[in-house]
């Protein structure tokens, strides 16, 4: 890893600090879920960054991939744990973090955040290089379970790259020693427990809001959906995106995004990310931070205040 994709990193990291510094200010009961996505999108162009991924407000057991919808009317409710989890990007090089807010205050629900909380500074303070990912997990696990709660285990961290959110180890959030991966120098990691009263696993629900572009499709493909095609992949590469975007950017026509992106996700074109909710439909806590290595093994979280 070099200086400048080092700064690079720490950039992004500012421009997510900004947003989640902005999105703690205006969450509250009775505020529509779609003002508060679009004022901390824009709040992280406004930094100078690009947007990673659209920004996940997560409710109770629904645990990641709730993105407000366009014309979404949901609003904040008076209680509950709301998880915001937001990206950014410069020249490619991602920070990705996420905090939970409990709504009310709820004794019960706080110690949840508590949980992932200590689970996240108790990764963060193992993150060196020499230890192996699973030595994470065992360390997140057992913070989560001092608190009574569970880790959901098919949830986890990932390796960072240039305009790769996922780009290949996952961190654990238990001991499993299948991921045994080293850390070293030049790494860059986002790392999210999640804490639980249910079983400590997701499943997929039934929508999605939050698509990516995977290929491009030559044959059989009608000039219009082609030229849509063309801009979804100028304007989004492989990042993950939000439909809110394409309205935003004027890419197509309002009463055709629906259509476009059904189309597109059964030609192969657009992969999708259903929301992810706790199988028992017990309350998600998560906390998240990135953290990269330089090429001196120090350890910078970068979206940390």
């Amino acid at each position: 890893m070099t200086e400048i994709q080092l700064d690079d990193y720490i950039k992004a990291g500012r421009g997510v600090i900004a947003a989640k510094r902005l999105a703690k200010r205006i969450v509250n009961p009775g505020v529509l879920f779609l003002e508060i996505a679009n004022r901390c999108e824009e709040e992280v162009i406004k930094s100078g960054c690009e947007l990673s991924f659209p920004i996940n407000m997560s409710l109770d057991e629904v645990a990641a991939h709730y993105s407000p919808p366009i014309d979404d009317e949901m609003k904040v409710p008076e209680k509950g744990l709301l998880k915001i989890d937001i990206g950014a990007h410069f020249n490619g090089y991602i920070a990705d973090s996420a905090f939970t807010i409990n709504l009310d205050e709820d004794p019960k629900l706080q110690n949840y955040v508590y949980a992932a909380k200590e689970a996240l500074d108790a990764a963060i303070e193992l993150f060196n290089p020499g230890i192996k990912l699973y030595e994470l997990g065992e360390a997140i696990a057992q913070k989560i379970m001092n608190r009574g709660l569970r880790p959901i285990t098919n949830l986890g961290g990932h390796e960072l790259k240039q305009f790769n959110l996922h780009a290949g180890p996952f961190i654990p959030n238990y001991k499993e020693k299948l991921h045994d991966q080293i850390l070293k120098k030049g790494d860059a990691y986002a790392c999210e427990p999640f804490a639980t009263s249910g079983g400590g696993k997701v499943e997929n629900g039934i929508h999605s809001y939050i698509y990516r572009f995977v290929k491009r499709v030559k044959k059989n493909i009608p000039y219009e959906d082609q030229g849509y095609m063309n801009k979804i992949e100028k304007n989004f590469s492989q990042l993950p995106f939000s439909p809110r975007w394409i309205e935003k950017k004027n890419l197509i026509p309002k009463n055709k995004i629906e259509r476009t992106i059904k189309t597109f996700l059964g030609r192969k074109i657009l992969d999708k990310y259903p929301i992810l909710i706790e199988k028992s439909r017990e309350p998600v806590a998560q906390e998240e931070h990135t953290i990269v290595l330089d090429m001196d093994g120090n350890k910078i979280v970068t979206t940390r205040e």
